[in-house]
């Protein structure tokens, strides 16, 4: 099915709308050079936008936010659901990647798995949501503990891995996830038998869950670019003890 083309006016608008991310307010040259757009088609732009309530031109020339965005972000903020954003994510990434998922949070020094999707596999690794274990030397304890915003768009996307933590048979990946302001909102983590893990394209692996984050953070707020970068992988020491 081909791609359904978006409105060029609508995508304008929206582009302009963006530029005031982080910014009290903007020239019209300001939002002309970010955009790129020409500064008659900004200004014609900025008429319908303030017309509707969707930014306000100041007494300086300069133009802000109107109350409408206020109103939706109000009303996005009531009604946000976590789960409904994460689990289709995790859905879909145990069906590429055939292995469980699972997101985590941090909750002081302990980890919290609060969401989880099995494999489809009938050998899989299996826990249930809601567990929480210790910061521990796994990849989602890794990630919890050490992952920055500053890492993410500086030194690429990384990607830890975990073998024979948790016991002699499982295997993990986590990469972060983010939101506003690049705050480290939670783990995405897949894992499986590590004979599996061992034996699969961890490249490939690491890929699939670097883009599911990537989706993720973008829908919490993530000042991210448009396309993923590259993930880089970091093997980590195995253990006696611990928890995927």
């Amino acid at each position: 099915m081909p791609k359904t083309q978006g409105v060029a006016a609508v995508q304008r608008a929206l582009a302009i709308l963006d530029t005031f991310a982080g910014a009290g307010s903007r020239s019209l040259a300001d939002i002309a050079k970010i955009t790129g757009l020409a500064k008659p088609t900004v200004m014609r732009s900025l008429v319908s936008l303030d017309e509707a309530g969707y930014v306000v031109r100041l007494s300086d020339g300069r133009y802000a936010l109107g109350a409408k965005t206020f109103q939706l972000g109000t009303t996005y903020r009531a009604n946000f659901n976590l789960e409904q954003h994460v689990l289709p994510v995790l859905q879909r990434l145990s069906q590429e990647t055939l292995e469980s998922s699972a997101f985590h949070v941090r909750e002081r020094d302990s980890r919290l798995c609060l969401f989880r999707v099995d494999s489809p596999q009938l050998v899989r690794d299996v826990a249930r949501p809601t567990n929480l274990a210790p910061l521990d030397l796994t990849s989602t304890g890794q990630v919890l503990r050490t992952a920055r915003w500053a890492d993410r768009t500086d030194g690429g996307v990384q990607v830890f891995v975990s073998s024979g933590i948790y016991d002699a048979v499982t295997a993990s990946l986590s990469t972060a996830v983010f939101g506003h302001e690049g705050a480290l909102v939670g783990a995405m983590t897949v894992s499986g038998p590590i004979e599996r893990i061992r034996q699969a394209d961890l490249q490939a692996l690491a890929s699939r869950l670097t883009d599911a984050s990537y989706r993720l953070s973008l829908v919490l707020g993530a000042p991210l670019p448009r396309e993923v970068g590259a993930p880089r992988i970091i093997s980590l020491p195995s253990a006696e003890t611990g928890s995927p």
